[in-house]
């Protein structure tokens, strides 16, 4: 009985995790809509340091140094760098030259990434469901990458057409490696909350470093309207993580991952019931690449 409760409870939070992520997707579209992806980034990474930053200084007692060792402190530093701070900014500025729902579907191949770098730098072997989860990755892609380029203007060349995808996919590879690194620093003994505060306090010092290095530095706008979607952008992506991770703690990989993967598909139809079509403009095409990358994307979890 009690594993029975423990699963529904894994799939319960896996649920609200997706959605989670789909609501950040939708909530960057809009504030950049008329707002700056830096500002975006800025305070969507604000807000995941205090949600998480609070509730680790409440559960864990000084001296919060023995909460990590030199290992885990610069695995979660080097995950922080890597998928919330530049697979964040690469994202974002995706989802704001090409939309959310052509946007999601790509960042969803991250686990192909994650299962090149497994095979690669863990000696993981690659199954047959590996390689069946990749081509559909792959299929989906393609078709993302065609409707782009319908979507564009035409008379472009083939290396034009497919610049705008050079972003997310940038974004997936950052994110394919963020797993590693998190492995690495849970290994190493430290518990999620305060290894997420440590990714989303080293990504905020390194977005801020490189505002100030580009001399990027101005003053945030308080009182817009896409202000509200950045604040409500980051408390989506925080309770997401939260989720996520507290999903795998009770409920089985089996499970969880394939609800975590419907990201892609909550994002087209949340797109179609809620975004104006001047931002948003979701096919069937989309809807059925989105579709085929979960298959794929859960294919390749599942045998991970």
């Amino acid at each position: 009985m009690l594993e029975v409760s423990d699963s529904l409870l894994g799939v319960g939070l896996a649920v609200v995790g997706a959605l989670a992520f789909a609501g950040q997707f939708l909530c960057v579209r809009l504030g950049t809509d008329e707002g700056e992806v830096g500002d975006a980034v800025l305070v969507v990474l604000l807000c995941n340091v205090a949600l998480v930053a609070a509730p680790t200084l409440v559960l864990y007692p000084p001296p919060y140094t023995s909460l990590f060792t030199p290992v885990s402190f610069a695995s979660f530093a080097a995950a922080g760098i890597l998928g919330m701070f530049v697979a964040r900014l690469l994202m974002f500025e995706s989802i704001q030259r090409i939309g959310a729902s052509l946007t999601s579907p790509v960042i969803a191949s991250n686990v192909l990434f994650a299962t090149i770098f497994a095979v690669v730098l863990l000696d993981e072997r690659l199954t047959a469901v590996h390689f069946a989860g990749i081509v559909l990755i792959v299929v989906g892609l393609a078709v993302v990458s065609w409707e782009t380029a319908a979507s564009t203007n035409g008379g472009q060349s083939i290396r034009e057409t497919g610049a705008p995808l050079v972003l997310p996919l940038a974004a997936a590879v950052c994110i394919g490696l963020e797993p590693i690194f998190v492995s690495v620093g849970l290994a190493a003994g430290t518990a999620i909350l305060p290894g997420l505060t440590v990714m989303a306090g080293t990504a905020t010092v390194g977005f801020a470093t490189y505002l100030v290095a580009t001399r990027s530095v101005r003053r945030i706008p308080l009182r817009t309207a896409s202000m509200a979607w950045y604040l409500a952008a980051g408390l989506s992506t925080t309770i997401g993580f939260v989720a996520y991770f507290a999903a795998l703690e009770v409920a089985p990989v089996v499970l969880v991952m394939p609800l975590l993967q419907l990201t892609p598909l909550l994002v087209a139809g949340l797109s179609v019931a809620f975004l104006p079509r001047r931002l948003e403009r979701v096919t069937w095409r989309v809807g059925a690449s989105a579709f085929v990358v979960v298959v794929g994307a859960t294919a390749v979890s599942l045998s991970g």
